[in-house]
């Protein structure tokens, strides 16, 4: 596994990964920008009731954007934020095991996406359990992503003061 990281933690994949997630990110703001309501996957934690009355906001055509927006979009974009977390995380710490955890996010926000697809796809049918746990899908996925950001700043301010500490030395 180490190895494996070490041949794709490349400055260069590092770069071209932050790009791709920048423009994913544009995408994604630009699909979904003339939207109402907010997309339930930038909650950080909704209820079954709460998830069904933005559902109920949106309207029929903007449900059916929403779930093209989602398959066509945020079905790779999680591949490539992830990519990039658990990079940036192997190049500060130089840990496999390290920086495959940010590759755990790939499953949780893909359960979200399939979830959330569905109490589209089956409105104005209420499935209150389905849409409870969409609720904490999505509060895992960006528990783990915060940790993950977190753990990149730690590290990266522990490897600055420690360059620091070794120049004044």
């Amino acid at each position: 596994m180490k190895f494996l990281f070490q041949k794709l933690a490349t400055k260069r994949n590092l770069i071209l990964l932050f790009i791709l997630t920048v423009l994913c990110n544009v995408s994604l703001a630009l699909y979904f920008g003339n939207f109402d309501e907010p997309i339930l996957d930038t909650y950080l934690y909704y209820s079954a009731d709460e998830a069904y009355e933005a559902i109920s906001n949106f309207g029929d055509y903007f449900r059916q954007r929403y779930i093209w927006g989602t398959i066509l979009l945020d079905f790779i974009y999680p591949v490539i934020y992830c990519l990039l977390l658990s990079i940036s995380l192997f190049r500060l710490k130089a840990n496999a095991k390290f920086g495959i955890l940010p590759m755990w996010i790939i499953p949780v926000d893909y359960l979200e996406n399939v979830t959330i697809i569905f109490l589209l796809s089956q409105f104005p049918k209420k499935h209150e359990v389905l849409a409870s746990m969409a609720g904490v899908f999505t509060s895992v996925k960006w528990l783990m992503v915060f940790a993950c950001l977190l753990s990149i700043i730690i590290l990266f301010l522990y490897r600055y003061l420690k360059g620091k500490r070794e120049f004044v030395n």
